[in-house]
């Protein structure tokens, strides 16, 4: 990442200066995971005066609001738009820090993260950060595909060079008053919102980003094949939402670049069937274990997620001529 490449830890030890930070956390159905999170953010090494947390119930029908309300932190509700940017908007909106840190109810955040995350707000060029995301105790073979060998999630990547760097709100740092300048979160973007308001805030500001690798969340990940065929059928949808609103920006994936990108999806399907008979016929006679063989159908099943998004997303939008979203939010 250049020159904006910090880490915390080299920041940190330059003061001892704490602004005071908003964790806001928005929640939905998350009565499986959300304990995991605020006990994690609770040890944070970072001073507890300094820190407040704030949780956005987003019309949960499990346990989640009477679990958050056990806990120090301040519980709110989004009950008009179902979506996580519209819920985190309206923890925004209460939030009382400088420093703007947003994580999701399935992340479990290191003790050092919330600080090392921070730190690189002493250089007033630097208006966002974002750490790194790893799996949280992958046991599944869905859970280690998505650890070890796909990593969807990524932080503060270039699609060019001429273009911002993409922010995750899984782990997540603005400094509130260019957050707030730049709009916020479009709450009708179920998703890419995350990515179009890192752009934003970049292109307004001028400022830089900063990865922060020291800066560590571990994300839960959803253990079977069907919610690893939703991920990326949202990846993919995501991605054809973001280049309509930003084709006429110089976004790089153009839609004659998109169509050559899919149909490369395409031969890659037929790659990884070809490779799951292989492996199956084969995996006995050299000692191979299921991951061997399993392996290429994970891949088919998120490319195929993935180009199944990118052509729903496709009809939705005309082929990169409609917005479709701009009239009312359109969860999928």
């Amino acid at each position: 990442m250049g020159d904006h490449d910090k880490t915390g830890a080299a920041m940190i030890n330059q003061g001892e200066s704490f602004p005071f930070v908003s964790i806001v956390i928005p929640a939905y159905n998350a009565a499986g995971t959300i304990r995991l999170c605020l006990d994690a953010i609770l040890k944070s090494d970072y001073p507890r005066d300094r820190f407040e947390v704030i949780v956005v119930d987003n019309n949960s029908t499990d346990d989640t609001p009477e679990i958050v309300s056990q806990y120090p932190v301040r519980l709110f509700y989004e009950r008009e738009i179902q979506g996580p940017h519209a819920a985190t908007n309206t923890g925004v909106r209460q939030a009382q820090g400088e420093i703007i840190v947003f994580t999701d109810s399935d992340c479990v955040p290191e003790p050092g993260w919330l600080r090392a995350l921070v730190a690189p707000f002493a250089d007033p060029e630097v208006v966002a950060a974002g750490g790194r995301i790893e799996a949280y105790q992958p046991s599944s073979r869905v859970e280690k595909f998505l650890g070890e060998e796909i990593r969807p999630f990524r932080n503060c990547v270039r699609l060019s060079e001429s273009f911002p760097a993409s922010i995750i709100t899984g782990n997540a740092a603005y400094r509130a008053e260019a957050f707030r300048a730049a709009g916020m979160f479009n709450p009708n973007m179920y998703t890419g919102s995350e990515v179009d308001l890192s752009w934003r805030v970049q292109w307004i500001t001028g400022k830089k980003v900063a990865y922060v690798p020291d800066a560590v969340v571990y994300h839960k990940f959803s253990p079977g094949v069907r919610r690893l065929f939703r991920h990326f059928r949202i990846y993919g949808y995501s991605e054809i939402m973001l280049g309509t609103l930003y084709k006429d920006a110089g976004y790089p994936r153009s839609p004659k670049v998109q169509l050559r990108v899919m149909l490369s999806q395409c031969r890659a399907l037929l790659t990884y069937l070809a490779s799951l008979i292989y492996r199956s016929l084969t995996a006995l006679f050299r000692r191979k274990g299921m991951d061997y063989v399993l392996s290429p159908a994970l891949w088919f099943v998120a490319e195929s997620g993935s180009l199944c998004g990118k052509i729903e997303a496709l009809w939705l939008t005309r082929f990169y001529r409609k917005q479709f979203w701009a009239e009312h939010p359109r969860v999928i």
